[in-house]
Formats: C-alpha cells, sequence, structure tokens
C-alpha cells in the first residue's frame, strides 16, 4: 500500500499525469474529432494531411475524449489526488484539533496578567481555544483556514471524478433531418459516439422536423437557426417543442441542442443505363452568401466509381437570400475526370452521359446534436468546492497564539500566521496593547 501511495505522489508520476492530460487536449484541438466535424471537413483535412490522417485513424485520435488512454489518464489523476487530499485531511485535522506542543517562527512577547487572564482575553478577542499540552494553552483564529487546501485537493477529486464519470457513460449523436421527415429510434444516427460503459445512443421515441427558420445578419452571417420539433411516443400524445442556437431543449433525459449548420436537400430522381429508376437526397450547407454556392460530394452514390458532386445557389440570380428559388448543379467525376454537368431547377430534368436526372423538389433541413450524460452536476459542485477551498486559504488563514508560564511566574505570548504574515501585523500590534504587552523579542 505505502509503495503505491509513494508512486502515485511521486513527482515523475504526476509530471507525467499532467503532461499526458494536456497532450490529449492539444491534440484534440489540432485533429478534428469526429463527432464535432463535419464529415466533408474531416475528409478535406485528412486529404491535406494523408499521414496524420491514417496515424489518427489508427491510434483512434478523432475520438480521443472517449478514447480508453484518456480514461486510464483521467483515472491515475483521480487517484492520486485521492491521495494527496487524504493526506491533506489528515493534516488539516492534526493542526486543528490537535497542534503542536509549541510555535516555531512566531513573535514571543511577554505580557504582566497571568495564563488564566490572557486566554479569557484572547477567547474575548475571537480566538478558539484549542486544549493545553505539557503547561501550554493553544488558541487559534479562522481555524476552517486549515482545511483550504483540503478542500482545493477535494473540489479537483470531484471535478476529474465528475469528467471520467462522463467520459466513461457519456452518449451523443447527430442528426440531419429534412422539414417533415421523420427520425425512428430504430433508425441509424449520421454520427455516434459513446463512452467505454455505455451503449450506443436510441432515441426513446421518433422524432418528427416539423419546420426550420433561418435568419441572417447584414453580413450574410447566420444570426439564429431553430427547429421545431415534435415527439412521436408509440401510445400518447404528440409533443411539440422548439431548439435554437445558444438554448438546448430536454426530453425525456435527453439534451437537443441545434446546431449552426443548415441548408437546403434535393430530392433528384436518376435513371441508370439499365433502366433503374432512383431517388436519392442531396443535403447541402447553406451558401456563405448569395453569390458563392454550397457544395458536397457524393462517392459511388451511382456506383460504378463515378463521383457526384453536387452545388447549389439559395437564389438563382444570385441576389438575396430572402428569395429561395434554388439552382442545383451536378458534375459527375470518374476518376478525376468530368464526365458531365448539369444545372436544373425545381422540376426541371436532363442528362449527363447515360444518367438521365429529374429534380422532383427540395426542403430545408437541419442539423441536431442529441447528448445523454450524466455528472455535469458533480463538475459544478467540484467547481464549488474549489471555490470554497480558495477563500478559506487566502482570505480566511488562521493566527495561532500559545501561552505558558515562565519558571519565574510570568507570562509568555507566542503569535503567528500561518501565511501572509505581513497583512496581518495589525492584529498582532493590536493584541500587544490589549494584552499589556511589556517586553518583545523578535
Amino acid at each position: 500500500m505505502n509503495y503505491i501511495k509513494r508512486f502515485f505522489l511521486s513527482r515523475t508520476t504526476i509530471i507525467c499525469l499532467i503532461i499526458s492530460a494536456l497532450a490529449a487536449i492539444t491534440l484534440s484541438a489540432f485533429i478534428p474529432q469526429s463527432f464535432l466535424t463535419a464529415s466533408e471537413k474531416m475528409l478535406a483535412w485528412q486529404t491535406v494531411h494523408p499521414f496524420l490522417g491514417r496515424l489518427s485513424e489508427l491510434l483512434g485520435l478523432h475520438h480521443i475524449y472517449t478514447h480508453p488512454a484518456f480514461a486510464l489518464v483521467l483515472a491515475g489523476v483521480v487517484i492520486s489526488l485521492v491521495i494527496s487530499s487524504w493526506n491533506q485531511c489528515l493534516t488539516a485535522w492534526q493542526r486543528t484539533f490537535h497542534p503542536d506542543r509549541g510555535i516555531s517562527c512566531g513573535e514571543s512577547f511577554a505580557v504582566p496578567g497571568t495564563v488564566d487572564e490572557t486566554c479569557l482575553t484572547l477567547t474575548a478577542g475571537g480566538y478558539y481555544r484549542q486544549g493545553a499540552s505539557v503547561g501550554i494553552a493553544h488558541f487559534v483564529r479562522h481555524p476552517w483556514g486549515h482545511w483550504g487546501n483540503t478542500l482545493l485537493h477535494l473540489g479537483m477529486v470531484v471535478v476529474i471524478a465528475a469528467s471520467l464519470f462522463i467520459a466513461l457513460t457519456q452518449q451523443r449523436g447527430v442528426i440531419h433531418l429534412v422539414e417533415g421527415a421523420i427520425q425512428h429510434p430504430s433508425d441509424p444516427l449520421l454520427l455516434e459516439e459513446h463512452g467505454l460503459f455505455a451503449k450506443p445512443l436510441l432515441l426513446p421515441e421518433a422524432l418528427r422536423l416539423d419546420r426550420v427558420t433561418y435568419s441572417f445578419w447584414p453580413t450574410y452571417g447566420v444570426r439564429q437557426v431553430v427547429s421545431k420539433l415534435s415527439f412521436l411516443p408509440e401510445v400518447g400524445t404528440t409533443e411539440t417543442k422548439t431548439v435554437e442556437i445558444n438554448s438546448f431543449l430536454t426530453h425525456r433525459g435527453i439534451h437537443f441542442y441545434q446546431g449552426i449548420e443548415f441548408g437546403h436537400a434535393f430530392f433528384v430522381e436518376v435513371t441508370g443505363p439499365s433502366g433503374l429508376n432512383q431517388l436519392f437526397q442531396l443535403q447541402i450547407q447553406h451558401p456563405e452568401t448569395p453569390d458563392k454556392p454550397g457544395y458536397n460530394d457524393y462517392k459511388d452514390l451511382l456506383g460504378d466509381g463515378i463521383m457526384v458532386r453536387a452545388k447549389y445557389l439559395v437564389d438563382a440570380e444570385q441576389k438575396s437570400f430572402d428569395n429561395v428559388n434554388p439552382l442545383l448543379t451536378l458534375l459527375l467525376d470518374r476518376q478525376g475526370k468530368e464526365v458531365g454537368r448539369l444545372s436544373m431547377q425545381t422540376g426541371a430534368e436532363g442528362a449527363i452521359g447515360p444518367y438521365r436526372f429529374r429534380l422532383r423538389a427540395f426542403s430545408p433541413w437541419s442539423r441536431l446534436i442529441v447528448v445523454k450524460l450524466s455528472g455535469m452536476s458533480g463538475i459544478f459542485f467540484g467547481f464549488f468546492i474549489i471555490c470554497l477551498g480558495g477563500v478559506l486559504h487566502f482570505f480566511t488563514p488562521p493566527r495561532e497564539v500559545s501561552v505558558q508560564e515562565t519558571t519565574f511566574g510570568g507570562t509568555i505570548v507566542c503569535w503567528r500566521a500561518t501565511k501572509f504574515a505581513g497583512f496581518y501585523l495589525d492584529e498582532i500590534f493590536s493584541l500587544k496593547k490589549t494584552l499589556g504587552c511589556e517586553e518583545s523579542h523578535g
């Protein structure tokens, strides 16, 4: 047991744990995380950084916060802090209830009164008696200040333990829904991520996107995105709620967040060389400005190694976002060579090589982030403990006093502040004056 304590309290172990945690956080900032990064952006990053892309796939660096290694680092930090907190607690208990026999490094001075008279004066001045040992009476002011370090360590334990619990049990997913579409609990999510001790996220009931509304600033930056959702239980009444950016929605223990990604989905009917007719839904993110199109690529959508590259303008005249009259352009790409391209509006059709396309309809789509986790209250509670410990540590440092009788019948008082002694010089001067100090010894 002592070996385990020494290992987790050793400087080498603590430094390694800190470096590992910082390295994980730094990597997550430089390597796109799969849950937070759109697939097209992830593909673009992997294209620009092929070696890092392969290495990230091999080591699982695209999902650091649910990685077993990250959980192991957090577990090591928790163990180290728990042992340190216990040691701090024992030290605080000893200083509070079993003080040392004498006070070293304090300021001693003689007073004319007896020990009993001096003790009564100290008690009246806000000092708490801690008992006596070998003829020495012990007093302390603000004894709770001894527990500042303990609470600081305990708060960190609670925060990191709660973070570890969240990392192990969290469930997260992403849904892209078109207006009027229903996401059933059995339908796969666009993206899904869960902790080591959690199962994949399942919606408790069917979800329908009724309407997407959005607005822009004069500079065309996204001002607001709001999704109107209907929850469709198998038995019971349908509930309709809204979720918007910066305001999440909670339903049956699951949090729904509005993503900033949205756009239009195009329903394209394709007739292939064999005469087979298929209907595809092409979701493309909303353009940044009216004169610049939004893009998306679709690999093997038609088979035969053909990539479909799609782009669209919200307004075919490229004047405003208020006039929604989209122009969709499709380009077929085979091994980097253009087969052909076609521009269409709703109801139009045309052909590219052996494929015939018809744009049947379009509809807005919205990105919803679905999260189910427990432990956030523990993090907030841990920060509260840390703040309380900081207040006790920095604003209520204990001041200790010992009183004893000399061999000649006089009384000696020794005073010290456990920290920041320079801030409490007025207290020692006031105490000397109150006790009628005769002589001061540095």
